[in-house]
């Protein structure tokens, strides 16, 4: 038992930075909690005292949408007849998700806290690589290691606006843990300047409503200070950077170059993605056209016309729901608003807690699940394997922070 609470203790306490430092650390540290599950049901060691069963009953909305997406491929290969496992991978890091959590249980609320540790290590390490890969930002390679450079970013800013919102797990006195922290988000947000990554400026606006909401809780006769500071920082950092300048000059240009007929820009060809897709699924309702033929499915739409040669180039439709609805139907929509909103549902309940260890493990589940929505608008995060095992194991871990403290507060509690 020692051993399997050992390990599981270090993964968790890890995993946040391993996963934007080495490559498929993330995936390694969601199969060894696997293995650990494994190993704790052959040796009949029940975390928390839950059996599988019970617990698998208690939590079934949750499990069943982080399998979701599994059920989504299984049904377009029966629909279609034809039974491939490469669907299949990207799913079952989501699709484990329970014997996950299961293990996850085991371990005490004070040790889970340690990996806020891992926030601002992940953070800063990843600033470290931007500037260097970026030089500066002043070059936009494709990858930063061996992550897409827009996931990079996403996943970088997601650490930073962690580590700010993990505050809520220190005392007053930990200033300097807090003042790193807080550092830690400012370079995070640095990063995406660096990496010209417009996809994460699109979710800024919902993670400092979010903290806003978070740290008005604590400090409710600042909360106009907090408010007008945070708007100040970073429309000072943005409108004082050429980077963000020449990027949103590229942007306006798309647009009118889009208006005049070239549809073979940057936006031009997210349009065509996004307007492909929609007609994908209005196309294939029911199942979809498998993830497997959606480039030659877009091929023969420009073929027809309707989007261009070098679109139907692109490898997915930069957006997570449209691009679901295509390739699986109507289950693949089911999945993916599951994915991000069952979990969002468990962590708002929460969010008035009036406990503020609770609160700021909620906060920090609805953080992960608002942002890969958002992030989720322009982009893929869960076609990368990196970032669906990041989100499968930060669901399971914010929600035992949840479940592990309420049961130190019942036993805190006089008879």
């Amino acid at each position: 038992m020692y051993l399997v609470k050992w390990v599981t203790t270090a993964t968790i306490i890890a995993f946040p930075v391993l996963a934007i430092v080495l490559h498929n650390a993330a995936n390694a540290c969601l199969l060894l909690l696997l293995l650990n599950s494994i190993i704790a049901v052959l040796i009949g060691i029940r975390p928390a005292g839950y059996e599988f069963s019970r617990f698998l009953k208690d939590y079934w909305p949750l499990h069943l949408a982080m399998a979701s997406w599994f059920l989504a491929v299984l049904l377009n290969q029966l629909s279609r007849g034809e039974f491939s496992d490469a669907p299949f991978d990207r799913t079952l890091r989501l699709g484990i998700f329970a014997p996950v959590f299961w293990i996850i249980l085991a371990l005490a609320f004070r040790q889970i806290k340690h990996m806020q540790w891992s926030f601002i290590g992940g953070t800063l390490i990843a600033a470290i690589d931007a500037y260097v890969v970026t030089r500066g930002g002043t070059e936009r390679p494709g990858n930063i290691g061996f992550i897409p450079i827009i996931a990079f970013s996403n996943m970088t800013l997601l650490l930073g606006a962690m580590a700010l919102i993990s505050i809520g797990w220190n005392e007053r006195h930990e200033k300097l843990l807090i003042l790193l922290k807080i550092l830690a988000f400012c370079v995070a947000l640095y990063v995406t300047i660096l990496t010209q990554t417009r996809g994460s400026w699109i979710a800024i606006p919902a993670i400092v409503t979010l903290a806003l909401g978070f740290f008005a809780n604590f400090l409710p006769r600042y909360k106009s200070i907090l408010a007008g500071a945070s708007l100040l920082l970073i429309a000072s950092t943005f409108t004082s950077s050429s980077i963000v300048h020449n990027r949103f000059s590229a942007f306006e240009g798309d647009i009118d170059q889009y208006r005049q007929g070239n549809r073979d820009t940057s936006l031009g060809a997210r349009i065509q993605m996004w307007q492909g897709a929609w007609i994908l699924f209005k196309e294939h309702p029911l199942f979809g056209v498998g993830r497997e033929n959606f480039k030659k499915e877009m091929t023969g739409l420009a073929s027809r016309k309707i989007v261009t040669p070098a679109a139907s180039e692109l490898v997915h439709s930069h957006n997570e729901v449209l691009f679901n609805m295509a390739t699986y139907g109507i289950g693949g929509l089911f999945s993916i608003l599951s994915i991000y909103f069952v979990p969002a549902y468990y962590f708002a309940r929460d969010r008035s807690h009036q406990d503020r260890q609770v609160k700021t493990a909620a906060y920090l589940g609805l953080l992960l699940c608002i942002s890969f929505f958002f992030y989720g608008l322009v982009d893929l995060m869960f076609f990368w394997n990196v970032t669906g095992s990041f989100y499968s194991m930060s669901v399971a871990v914010f929600m035992t922070c949840i479940i592990k403290r309420k049961e130190e507060i019942k036993r805190l509690q006089p008879e």
